[in-house]
């Protein structure tokens, strides 16, 4: 049991990124859309809950089974107060952040994550919630990601927004590589929460 623990805390974050990523492609189809369904309607009642109208979300990378963001904002379309903004990741490591309607054309980038080609910026200081892509996350509300940290210097210049990471997997207990450029979500959404 100690040898479990020791490990556990020698693992890298990479490590454990790439464990957790494995774990989430596993999944089955029909597990894959039970989780994702319980996922997309706690989303549902906390943006309504909360009354947010502006909100980011990413899109889907539908080969590495990410929670489907595009039921979301299907679920929202016909809601003329609710204005949906999705990233766009730039060389300098930075997102920058665009309006969704009709007109916005949608293409995969170098690593396969659909984003807009072009189309009309959004202003950052407008966005009121954040649905957050991760591999996995800890009952504190930390996040380990992809690795390139686009959504971590984002989150810090929009501190006022809610903050809300989602995932397919259950939350671990603590992840011990916390950094000083982590920035901690408001909350996580799991299939059983």
């Amino acid at each position: 049991m100690i040898i479990g623990f020791i490990s556990y805390w020698m693992v890298s974050k990479q490590v454990l990124r790439e464990i957790y990523l494995a774990k989430r492609l596993t999944l089955s189809k029909s597990e894959w859309h039970i989780r994702n369904e319980a996922v997309i309607q706690q989303l549902i009642e906390l943006i309504e809950k909360r009354g947010a109208n502006r909100i980011h979300t990413f899109l889907p990378i539908a080969k590495k089974k990410e929670v489907n963001t595009l039921q979301l904002i299907e679920y929202f379309r016909s809601d003329p107060k609710k204005t949906f903004i999705i990233p766009k990741s730039e060389e300098e490591g930075k997102l920058s952040h665009y309006l969704l309607n009709r007109q916005t054309v949608i293409r995969n980038n170098k690593w396969g994550v659909p984003e807009p080609l072009h189309g009309e910026k959004a202003a950052k200081k407008d966005i009121d919630y954040v649905v957050v892509p991760l591999v996995i996350a800890d009952k504190a509300n930390h996040r380990i990601g992809y690795g390139k940290g686009y959504y971590d210097r984002f989150l810090k210049v929009i501190p006022n927004a809610y903050k809300v990471g989602v995932s397919l997997l259950p939350s671990l207990d603590q992840i011990p590589y916390v950094e000083a450029n982590d920035v901690p979500l408001n909350r996580i959404v799991l299939p059983s929460t």
